[in-house]
């Protein structure tokens, strides 16, 4: 099975057809890019802490000074809020400040997703 079939299989069953593990090493590895910003082990760097982002209300993490159109965004960040978010941050929330143009890849952005959810 295809990490595009393996995301596919998450987005439509909510469960793996496969071990997820797969699909957590590719999302380690896309989440190398957001790395210069976010750490999975260090509370907060240029970017906010993502460990628990599941089910947090956008701009709330705590220790973080997030921009006005987050703190003021009506967002739980789940799997549909965050693709819409990592697809284009500024067309999903307008005024926020996070410096990344997009992930167009929805592939890529679902392995990613299913890395951000062991962030715990």
């Amino acid at each position: 099975m295809t990490a595009k079939q393996r995301v596919i299989a998450l987005m439509f069953f909510g469960h793996p057809l496969v071990a997820a593990e797969p699909a957590v090493d590719d999302g380690r590895k896309v989440f190398a890019a957001c790395a210069a910003c976010h750490a999975p082990d260090q509370p907060t760097r240029t970017g906010p802490d993502l460990r628990g982002v599941f089910g947090r209300k956008a701009g709330t993490a705590p220790g973080f000074r997030f921009s006005r159109a987050l703190q003021h965004a009506k967002i739980v960040w789940n799997e549909a809020t965050l693709d819409a978010f990592l697809a284009e941050p500024q067309a999903a929330l307008p005024g926020n400040t996070m410096p990344y143009p997009g992930l167009p890849d929805a592939a890529q952005r679902g392995l990613l997703i299913a890395y951000l959810k062991t962030l715990k």
